[in-house]
């Protein structure tokens, strides 16, 4: 192969700058400096790495200062003895792809990249169903709603789909609560409004009742007296209401995103801030931790959401592993 070629072939096209690209580019990053001098020295010199990201900035959700930590543990240079010095990723922003082929990338600016692998992270378009219940609803209020849901379905506090009668329910990715379209399409969102949903139909509410005016009407209690969860109380206590359910409310438990040399980013919100919650005005109070320290946060999290113990001996035994003896791949 020509020096061309060996380059098409070691370059990396990673499309979308959220936490999910970023820290596929920062692993693949350590994996040429910590175990690529080991196995592949004499081709590191061709390793290119492509971060493309139609937004002007990257890690979006992140603030500032967190994201040109981000930025510049990944633009790092890299010394391997023998080779001259490294700095193979670049980050390209405000470049929207609008093809890619089996050895293109194209973008809407007319240029184009070369690659030999590609990652897409930058999310994907509504699935069928979602498109063919907005549709079958042209006639309802989710039409209107369409303006502030943008191909997603619009929801009341209560998950349920606007114009559907009580009778749909829509939560995660799909879905977008009442006229707020800022909750990000996360897992940490979509297992919360799975909780509550459970817990809602779990009690016993009647969710399609309508007045007079066959306007839905919110939950209402079907037992005056069964018995009600703290949040429910609260909710109760705040509205005036005790028949009627509480409606749902996102807790921010933080975001995180690893950035390469166990280094991470770690942002969680501690306090409100000033104006509407979940808009582009909402200022919270979040505490910010970066650097090792935020690796170690990083990495007691991610051992606190496994599932069972046998998993956390597991993903623990592998780390120690990986430090010691670096990583186990194969050469063919």
């Amino acid at each position: 192969m020509s020096d061309e070629e060996i380059e098409k072939e070691l370059t990396f096209v990673i499309v979308g700058a959220g936490p999910t690209g970023i820290e596929f580019a920062a692993e693949l990053l350590d994996f040429i400096e910590s175990d690529g001098p080991r196995f592949y020295k004499k081709l590191l010199p061709f390793v290119r790495i492509k971060i493309v990201e139609a937004a002007p900035t990257i890690l979006r959700p992140f603030e500032d200062g967190m994201k040109d930590e981000a930025i510049r543990r990944l633009t790092r240079t890299i010394e391997i003895e023998g080779i001259p010095t490294l700095q193979p990723l670049e980050i390209l922003l405000n470049k929207q792809v609008s093809e890619v082929s089996a050895n293109y990338i194209y973008f809407k600016d007319g240029e184009k990249i070369n690659y030999g692998m590609s990652l897409w992270a930058a999310g994907i378009g509504p699935l069928p169903l979602t498109t063919s219940l907005i549709e079958e609803m042209e006639d309802t209020e989710q039409k209107s709603a369409q303006e502030y849901a943008r191909g997603r379905l619009a929801v009341d506090p209560w998950l349920r789909v606007v114009g559907g009668e009580g009778k749909i329910f829509s939560l995660g990715d799909c879905s977008c609560v009442s006229n707020t379209p800022f909750l990000a399409a996360t897992a940490q969102v979509a297992s919360q409004q799975g909780e509550f949903l459970g817990k809602l139909m779990s009690n016993d509410y009647c969710l399609d009742f309508n007045d007079a005016n066959d306007k839905l009407l919110p939950p209402m209690a079907i037992d005056a007296d069964q018995e009600k969860s703290l949040s429910q109380q609260i909710a109760s206590f705040s509205t005036g209401e005790s028949d009627i359910a509480a409606p749902f409310q996102y807790l921010d438990l933080g975001i995180l995103a690893y950035t390469g040399s166990g280094t991470a980013l770690a942002q969680v919100q501690v306090a409100p801030g000033k104006g509407e919650p979940m808009s582009e005005t909402w200022n919270p109070v979040r505490l910010q931790v970066k650097g090792k320290l935020g690796f170690g946060l990083w990495r007691t999290i991610y051992l606190w959401k496994q599932t069972s113990p046998k998993n956390v001996v597991l993903v623990t035994l592998d780390w120690l592993k990986v430090k010691l003896f670096g990583r186990d791949i194969s050469i063919l």
